[in-house]
Order: structure tokens, then C-alpha cells, then sequence
């Protein structure tokens, strides 16, 4: 048995700790993971669905006993007790600790969706089996078949060509106190990133491709351009897009319009907040601020040279 941690710094531990009689722990009860030895290095330090866990290791698939593992887990009663999470390499199972028969079966490109899912007991085991699709991929999206459009943080539509920002939503983000002779001295740009990361054209990239990047309180202005039904981001005269088929992870720009295979999907959660995926898998945008004041944004997959973490969650602010 092992416990999962990371080194910590002061917005981590103010998000995810809670000092409770004098004692500090995580404000969620840790997931329990049965993984299997030779997928061990399957986990990452600086992930969410990895920090806050409590791991035990079998040897081979023969040693699989659903039975077992959840007499395992009753008797943690600190654990999560709805469910636990089988790993065997890709391949997760998220099953029902009182009804081992009912369990959801999942990639690890959509590991994050799923177990976040879980922990803020936004979908239960069934749940996933029920809705499968609809909780993995967003209540609305943009696709070939239905018409999709672009909103702000307020509901309405963005029209193609007007200018806008793109906020990340951090789960640490908090309205920081600010007395009002400060806000005085604020400019309105400095009053609209103030405390805030952003996504932001990223200036100093080393050759002749163009990525996007993750900023703490400065970014840039975007678009959007709709063409045959296909709402696509824009910075200036370029367009997002993806090149994971060419084991490229960063979030690119480009002038030509992307290939099928290149688009960048737009897709809305319950919240009002939206995701960026690539267009014909589950492979996610996320962010990872790399020091302080900026960081990179690329698309998760196993071979990714960065940790893994949650999905990106970005919102409109027209400028």
C-alpha cells in the first residue's frame, strides 16, 4: 500500500487541505486504486485524480477479485466508499463497492473526466453506465451533424469576428480582497486579468510553429470563424489545431483551416464552461503552469513529456 503526494505549494494546499482538530488531510476522502504491477508508473505526482490516493498493487489479471477488493475498501472507512478504481494499463474499471456487479469501464484518455466525475458525486457508477457518451463527451458540442455556436460567459452567442478572451477556470481560483483605492490604480485591461489565468499566443516559440500558451493575469484576444457549420478559434489570421498524429501535443495556430483530423472541438459542460478536445478521439487540452507566471497547453495522451492532469475548463469574455 502506498500513499500518492506531490511537492505542495500554497495554492495547492489552500484548494485541496483542511485542518481539522489540528490535524491537516485532504478535504476529500482518497480514492482506493487496485493497480497492477507492471502498470505501477502509471501514476503521476502532479496529477488530481492521482495526489489524494491510496494504491495496492496484484501481480497479473488472475488476481482480479472484485469481491475481495471491495471487503478491502469497506474496511478503510477514510477511503471513498462508493466505489474504487481497477487499472490495468489503458483500461480502468470504476466499480460499485456494495454491488460489484455494477461497474464502468473506461480509457485512460478520459480518466479525469470519469473520476472527477465521481468525486464530486456528479455521476454515481450507474450513472456512467446510464449516460455514458453524454457525460463523457458534453452536452453540447461542436460536430459535423448538428449546429453548434459559440457562447459567451453570459449565454450569448459570440458572432464570428468578435474579439473576446479566454479565461482558464482554476479550482483554486478565489476572488482575492482588494481595497478600492487599488482598484482606483487598476487600468480596465489590468481590472479584466486581475487574478486571473488566461490563454495567450505564445510569443517565444522556438521555430516556425505557433502555439498557444497559459498566462497568469495577460492574454490575448481570439475570434472565432464559422465555416460549413464548424465553429473554429482563431488568434489574428490563424487557427487552432491539434497534431497529435504526429505525436505533436502542443496546442497550435495556423494559417490553413485544419484537416478533419486537426480540428479542435469545442464542448460545454453542465457549468457553462467549455473543454477542447481533439476532433475524432477523447484526448483532452490541458494546462500546466510550468512556473509562476505562464505555463504550456497541450493534449493528454500517455507519451505526453508533461504530467497528466484534469481537462482544461476555458470561458468567453469578450473584450
Amino acid at each position: 500500500m502506498a500513499f500518492m503526494w506531490r511537492p505542495c505549494d500554497w495554492m495547492y494546499f489552500y484548494t485541496h487541505f483542511l485542518p481539522v482538530d489540528g490535524i491537516v488531510g485532504f478535504k476529500k476522502p482518497p480514492i482506493h486504486y487496485f493497480v497492477c504491477a507492471d502498470d505501477s508508473d502509471d501514476f503521476n505526482f502532479n496529477s488530481p485524480a492521482d495526489d489524494n490516493t491510496i494504491v495496492e498493487y496484484f501481480d497479473s489479471d488472475k488476481d482480479i477479485d472484485f469481491v475481495k477488493f471491495a471487503g478491502v475498501v469497506k474496511n478503510k472507512p477514510h477511503c471513498a466508499q462508493d466505489y474504487f478504481i481497477i487499472n490495468l494499463g489503458r483500461t480502468y474499471h470504476a466499480i460499485k463497492t456494495d454491488d460489484v456487479s455494477t461497474r464502468f469501464t473506461f480509457d485512460k484518455d478520459v480518466k479525469y473526466q470519469v473520476i472527477e466525475l465521481l468525486v464530486k458525486k456528479s455521476a454515481s457508477v450507474e450513472e456512467l453506465n446510464e449516460k455514458n457518451d453524454d457525460l463523457l463527451k458534453g452536452s453540447k458540442a461542436n460536430t459535423d451533424s448538428s449546429p453548434f455556436q459559440l457562447r459567451d460567459s453570459d449565454g450569448n452567442v459570440v458572432a464570428d469576428g468578435t474579439k473576446f478572451s479566454l479565461q482558464i477556470i482554476d479550482k483554486w481560483e478565489e476572488d482575492e480582497d482588494i481595497d478600492d483605492e487599488d482598484l482606483a490604480n487598476l487600468t480596465e485591461e489590468e481590472l479584466l486579468y486581475h487574478n486571473r489565468e488566461w490563454l495567450a499566443f505564445n510569443e517565444f516559440c522556438p521555430d516556425d510553429r505557433h502555439t498557444i500558451a497559459c498566462l497568469y493575469e495577460h492574454g490575448s484576444e481570439f475570434t472565432c470563424e464559422t465555416i460549413d457549420d464548424i465553429v473554429y478559434l482563431k488568434y489574428k489570421d490563424m487557427y487552432f489545431y491539434n497534431d497529435i498524429d504526429n505525436n505533436q501535443y502542443d496546442l497550435f495556430v495556423g494559417e490553413d483551416v485544419p484537416t478533419k483530423k486537426q480540428r479542435v472541438r469545442i464542448e460545454y459542460t453542465e457549468e457553462g464552461d467549455f473543454i477542447l478536445r481533439s476532433w475524432e478521439s477523447h484526448v483532452l487540452a490541458c494546462n500546466q503552469f510550468l512556473k509562476s507566471s505562464c505555463g504550456v497547453v497541450e493534449f493528454q495522451v500517455r507519451e505526453t513529456p508533461y504530467y497528466d492532469h484534469s481537462p482544461m475548463k476555458l470561458r468567453i469574455v469578450r473584450r
